[in-house]
């Protein structure tokens, strides 16, 4: 394999890594709450804009407004369920949340259009030294938020994996996704799990934002390529399945990183819609994902 390749293939694994985590979250409330949370590339959106005001007016490392950007969006997601979603989600409980998608889309266009009112249509970016250092390895080259990227990803995905298997309230949040009646007979509170499972999954979200602010610009409507992506990166990975939506977003990085090298940047980027459309028609639980028998 030529240094090119080889390159490009590494590259993607590094870019399909944050990609997994983008679509981390969203994996997850899905998994638990059967919703898809249209708004989901907004909230990224907001996520880089914190770290974005964390870094330039805290003067802040990039890497350090991570746990900051994750308390905050934590927290946003914890309102937004407890106060706004949660209300709707009990009315549609006993049929399919056609309202919580209406909400999330409109929420979506909301938040892209405030965020334009309030900062401007020009993009932003954090001017620290870090972010454009680079690590050589022969032939070889990466840059420093790319190779971050990659760890935070890899820790942060085995670490919610760990979490949904060996505590208590993991188990508590995979019981309510499975069989929501059953775990409240157990005495599951599904409010306060949904509650739960959406923080977490923005808290996820803010970490990704952070780590992608120094390999793209912030602006009012970035989260909506990064957004559609993970919706994409759920489908292969298997809805519903968190170590999934990683090494789906690995496939997508991978993808898209070597088939721009091979054809023109527009095909490559439609590859990855045709594998899309290929695994919804041969595999609808996706490449990681159980088969329902």
């Amino acid at each position: 394999m030529s240094s090119t390749y080889l390159q490009a293939l590494l590259s993607g694994i590094a870019s399909g890594a944050i990609y997994g985590l983008i679509a981390l979250g969203l994996s997850l409330q899905f998994g638990v709450m059967k919703i898809i949370n249209f708004a989901h590339g907004s909230f990224l959106m907001m996520a880089m804009y914190v770290s974005y005001a964390l870094a330039t007016q805290a003067g802040l490392h990039p890497l350090v407004t991570a746990p900051l950007t994750a308390a905050v969006l934590f927290v946003v997601g914890y309102a937004c369920q407890r106060w706004l979603i949660d209300a709707i989600y009990r009315k549609e409980i006993s049929r399919e949340p056609i309202g919580v998608l209406i909400f999330t889309t409109g929420l979506w266009i909301f938040m892209d259009y405030g965020f334009l009112a309030l900062v401007g249509p020009d993009s932003r970016s954090v001017d620290n030294p870090w972010a454009n250092e680079v690590l050589v390895m022969g032939d070889l080259i990466f840059t420093y938020p790319q190779l971050a990227g990659l760890l935070f990803a890899a820790l942060i995905t085995a670490g919610l994996v760990a979490f949904l298997r060996y505590t208590r309230t993991g188990r508590a949040i995979r019981a309510t996704g499975q069989d929501r009646e059953a775990a409240g007979v157990l005495g599951i509170d599904s409010a306060r799990v949904y509650q739960l499972s959406f923080a977490i999954g923005l808290g996820i979200l803010g970490v990704a934002g952070a780590l992608l602010l120094p390999l793209y610009p912030a602006n009012p409507f970035v989260g909506d390529t990064f957004g559609m992506r993970a919706f994409v990166i759920v489908v292969l990975g298997g809805i519903g399945s968190v170590a999934g939506a990683f090494w789906g977003g690995i496939i997508v990085g991978v993808l898209e990183s070597v088939g721009s090298q091979l054809i023109p940047v527009t095909y490559a980027e439609a590859l990855i819609f045709l594998l899309f459309l290929a695994v919804m028609y041969f595999r609808p639980s996706g490449l990681f994902g159980v088969e329902n028998e």
